[in-house]
């Protein structure tokens, strides 16, 4: 695996938090691996109950929300209570079938979104809210 040159003092990505959501596990450990790499300190979770008992009582600089795999409107409203209580805090929507994390690209694709009408839709609601 590509390893980057050491740099020289402090990286920007020092003490860096980040709290990951993302209920398949494959894609999660290797963003979370990805993420740590770089000297990132990761929090990851699968569910949005776990993520929300990690959130409440820690600050993160941000906050990484695969919004598929969960139940109709539930990331939607995690995002909706995170943006409540700090506006200011920090949310990515990772949306889109991640085939830029398979270790054996190009032979290994993941399959695309089986009902891209209902991903459309609550791609719509987030941009909304947002």
């Amino acid at each position: 695996m590509y390893q980057p040159p050491p740099l020289r003092g402090r990286s920007v990505f020092d003490d860096k938090k980040v709290l990951l959501i993302n209920p398949h596990q494959r894609t999660r450990d290797v963003r979370a691996r990805i993420l740590r790499s770089r000297g990132i300190e990761i929090d990851a979770t699968d569910n949005l109950q776990a993520a929300r008992s990690l959130w409440l009582p820690r600050t993160y600089d941000l906050i990484l929300l695969d919004a598929r795999g969960h139940f109709t409107g539930d990331a939607l409203d995690f995002y909706l209570e995170i943006k409540h209580a700090n506006p200011h805090e920090r949310v990515i929507f990772l949306v889109g079938p991640p085939t830029y994390l398979s270790l054996t690209c190009p032979t290994e694709v993941m399959p695309t979104e089986k009902e891209p009408q209902q991903w459309a839709e609550t791609v719509r609601r987030f941009v909304t809210a947002a």
